[in-house]
């Protein structure tokens, strides 16, 4: 009985502790646009370029290599922050960028991702401010 009620104390505290480094994470399927402005930074990898644009929190994806897998552009927190949002692109090479539009803290410093194959494919990132001042 005694392991019994020291397993079921430990379980809630387990839940705590995970729930207070959790990440507020969102993703979305972008929509076709044109190109990224000449101001946003860019970050490319083999199959997959990510650009980025403090103003207006947006995040274009092109795939760049015809091989059938979906690309995306990822932007997430640096510590202890805990926030990211991805944007994904299936259209293929041919199908040009897309743009996401997120929502994300100003005046924060966090990593810009390109990944091909998302999840197991190459991925690269540069550094990025979220507000356009720094």
């Amino acid at each position: 009985m005694n392991r019994l009620r020291c397993a079921l104390m430990v379980i809630p505290t387990a839940v705590l502790i995970t729930a207070g480094t959790a990440t507020v994470a969102s993703a979305t399927t972008g929509t076709p646009s044109g190109a990224p402005p000449s101001s946003a930074t860019c970050v490319s990898t083999t199959g997959a370029k990510a650009c980025f644009a403090a103003y207006g929190d947006r995040v274009w994806v092109k795939d760049t290599k015809a091989n059938g897998e979906s690309v995306a552009g990822t932007i997430k927190s640096k510590l202890p922050a805990h926030w990211g949002r991805e944007c994904f692109n299936d259209r293929g090479e041919e199908g040009g960028w897309v743009m996401c539009n997120f929502n994300v803290p100003e005046n924060q410093k966090g990593e810009l991702w390109a990944v091909s194959n998302p999840f197991i494919g190459s991925q690269a990132y540069t550094d990025i401010w979220t507000s356009d001042f720094v």
